[in-house]
């Protein structure tokens, strides 16, 4: 059906059918697209019903990369994902849309309008943490709390590496972005290849080698699906980003997850966030990588949900 969303943008709703996409046999309870002003299409999923908590994906994966945590919090709550401008079944408004942090905090705040969230709970992972601190800078009053799993707060490639190679790494971003055939050649084969594709991230410490096989694989399908020239250019965007003075006027609860094996957004940045943010807790998930949410699920799952309750009250 068609309809209004909040604040002029135009919104349609309709069944994605995306039930079979997640390994753990979950499935929307509703489901949808958002149609924002540039004309960017923003489809949305939603599970269970309560005080809401929108979770922010990785760049590049879909709801499924998430499904651990939305499994544990949908019995008592209401989680919202959805897919970035441009990434799985979401259409840019143009080819040129911009794909900012800041225009993906813009997304979030039109979503949780159409869907009439006034406050939630916001979740992010990797590059989700990026979004979710620029909704804390433009809407501070619609986060009743903050959740950082395993990312920075900015500029990652700097915080993870020195500074050579990660002028070295953003520049081979802006040359894929140049050549994207020659980008999705390594992720084609990975798709193609999948066990032995694992070996050799899992021997590079870039994912645990215990990690949830279905949700690894099914992210790497995801990414290796969506358009290069869209991922590299919002991966540059992310790179750039930097909401380092965010940090110390964020006044909600907030709880700070890192990998001790985390070479992305390593333990020495998280440990900075969770010490320039007013009151945060912080935890450090053993032998994690930077896919220690489908490593350590347990683990942090037990965190996440005594965190939620501790914002929104046990039910």
């Amino acid at each position: 059906m068609e309809g209004k969303g909040d604040g002029g943008m135009e919104a349609s709703v309709g069944r994605m059918g995306n039930g079979a996409l997640d390994p753990l046999g979950l499935m929307p309870d509703r489901e949808g697209v958002l149609r924002v002003d540039d004309g960017t299409t923003l489809p949305w999923q939603e599970f269970g019903t309560g005080p809401a908590v929108v979770l922010a994906n990785g760049i590049g994966v879909r709801w499924p990369g998430l499904a651990h945590q939305i499994g544990v919090l949908r019995d008592r709550r209401r989680v919202v994902c959805w897919d970035y401008r441009g990434m799985g079944p979401s259409r840019l408004g143009r080819p040129d849309a911009e794909v900012s942090m800041g225009r993906q905090a813009e997304d979030l705040i039109a979503l949780m309008d159409h869907l009439r969230i006034d406050r939630a709970i916001l979740g992010g992972w990797s590059m989700g943490v990026q979004v979710s601190l620029e909704v804390l800078r433009r809407r501070p009053e619609r986060v009743a709390g903050f959740v950082a799993l395993l990312g920075t707060y900015g500029r990652p490639f700097r915080g993870a590496f020195p500074a050579p190679v990660a002028r070295a790494t953003e520049a081979t971003f802006a040359l894929a972005l140049r050549f994207p055939a020659l980008a999705q050649r390594p992720l084609d084969l990975a798709v193609a290849l999948p066990g032995l594709a694992f070996r050799v991230l899992s021997g590079a410490v870039f994912v645990g080698a215990d990690a949830d096989r279905r949700v690894f694989d099914g992210n790497v399908r995801w990414v290796q699906q969506t358009d290069r020239r869209v991922y590299l250019r919002t991966m540059l965007e992310l790179a750039r980003h930097d909401a380092s003075d965010v940090l110390p006027r964020v006044r909600c609860p907030s709880l700070i997850v890192c990998g001790q094996r985390d070479h992305l957004t390593p333990p020495r940045v998280a440990r900075r966030m969770a010490e320039t943010i007013p009151g945060a807790e912080y935890l450090e998930l053993a032998g994690a990588t930077h896919f220690g949410l489908i490593e350590r699920a347990e683990d942090l799952d037990a965190r996440l949900a005594a965190f939620v309750d501790g914002v929104w009250g046990r039910s």
